[in-house]
């Protein structure tokens, strides 16, 4: 992949100092160190030509997919489809609702759709339920082996297990990429690949972005990034991410997984209880201008808010006019639904800066893959500077394996039964 600079531009509404050199020198001894196998995703030619030929195969064998997974397995795929995919062949599964998984079963044809299951571990329960669930509706059609693809870590896991006694296609989630972060790994890229999302693109994104970090460190697009965002972390406990673009709102969604799973933390690094955390909020514009901004506003102050615009598209009709005799109506011909948009986002952003709320602005060259690319790996280095900065592990989710338990308890699963 040939260098280029990332074209997301960064700006902010108040001052923020670089990174201290000692995070950068951690960041890189973590990635030294193989723990932020992330970074490594757009350049692994091996997991893009798996992912590749994958997505090939399923397309040879089926015209609709299927994709179980919640979290991580689930969040980033959404995200690229909504984005870079008009009425995409794919149907997320993410939740264990008898009325949707039973709607979607007589929709779809068993015959002619294939089944993804996505989880690392091998055994997340809501994810291996649907696939149980799906796995008998597709037999209804007899031998269904060839359009059942699994999508897990290379070695360990029940799920590994099972598709290789069953002769199952595999594809790998590396050791070293934890779910949240894994949306550049075939977790994500297969089946958006199935879907007709330009995927070398989004690697070449992510890539541009990896590179700069190397190049300039401090002075980065992600280490800037991370910056502005530590900057309003500790005294504005909310982190608004308003998206003024329909297609970027299950990115936001993808966003408040990665910033609230990565920086909700208990304890630091050292072991100390530190009780530390930014909550965020997805937010769609200009829809929740009409829901939200009013609590913005005049409500506490306790948040930062993150706008996130795309450019109008070049042939973006015009409105027509006709209306000269209601003036609140006629000054809108000759304008594009998109002018509209963008005056509306800048307009919410300046009302804000007004107030004294703290406002970033990732401002994207186009709405693309390789630009969406360049956005989704800024959000996750920023993340993981953050998170080190503020001495916690940015790759860990302690917090949720207590739910987990409890519920394995209450199902009985075999070693977790209350003695």
């Amino acid at each position: 992949m040939s260098r280029e600079a990332p074209s997301l531009e960064l700006r902010t509404s108040f001052d923020h100092e670089p990174l201290d050199s000692g995070v950068m020198d951690v960041f890189s001894e973590w990635q030294e160190k193989g723990k932020l196998g992330f970074m490594d995703l757009p350049g692994d030619e091996e997991l893009f030509r798996s992912a590749m030929e994958a997505a090939g195969i399923m397309r040879g064998r089926s015209s609709r997919m299927v994709v179980t997974g919640i979290g991580g397995s689930s969040l980033g795929l959404k995200a690229l489809m909504d984005a870079l995919s008009t009425d995409p062949p794919v149907t997320i599964a993410d939740s264990p609702d008898s009325a949707f998984i039973s709607r979607l079963e007589s929709e779809l044809d068993p015959a002619s759709t294939s089944v993804t299951v996505i989880t690392k571990s091998g055994g997340t329960a809501e994810t291996m339920a649907i696939f149980i669930s799906l796995r008998r509706w597709l037999e209804r059609t007899g031998d269904s082996a060839d359009r059942i693809v699994a999508v897990t870590d290379p070695e360990r896991g029940d799920l590994r297990r099972l598709a290789n006694a069953m002769g199952w296609l595999t594809l790998t989630v590396p050791p070293s990429v934890g779910g949240r972060f894994s949306v550049m790994s075939p977790v994500a890229t297969f089946p958006a690949a199935y879907a007709g999302v330009d995927v070398r693109s989004l690697l070449k994104g992510a890539a541009a972005v990896t590179s700069d970090f190397r190049d300039l460190r401090e002075e980065s697009l992600a280490a800037r990034a991370a910056s502005a965002f530590l900057t309003n972390f500790k005294d504005y406990p909310v982190h608004a991410f308003f998206t003024y673009d329909d297609r970027l709102f299950s990115t936001a969604l993808w966003f408040s997984q990665l910033w609230g799973e990565s920086l909700g933390k208990k304890l630091d690094l050292s072991g100390r209880e530190v009780r530390i955390g930014q909550t965020p909020l997805a937010c769609r514009g200009p829809a929740d201008q009409h829901s939200l901004v009013q609590l913005f506003m005049e409500g506490p102050a306790d948040k930062t808010v993150t706008f996130v615009t795309t450019p109008s598209m070049d042939d973006a009709p015009v409105l027509p006019g006709g209306f000269e005799e209601y003036p609140s109506i006629a000054y809108l011909e000759g304008l594009t639904l998109d002018r509209l948009r963008l005056a509306e986002g800048d307009a919410t952003a300046r009302a804000l800066e007004e107030r004294g709320v703290p406002v970033s602005r990732l401002c994207m060259a186009s709405l693309d893959a390789e630009a969406l690319g360049e956005l989704m790996m800024t959000l996750e280095m920023a993340t993981v500077l953050c998170g080190l900065a503020l001495g916690i592990d940015p790759l860990d989710q302690p917090g949720v394996e207590r739910g987990k338990v409890l519920t394995y308890e209450a199902l009985g699963r075999p070693g977790y039964l209350d003695p």
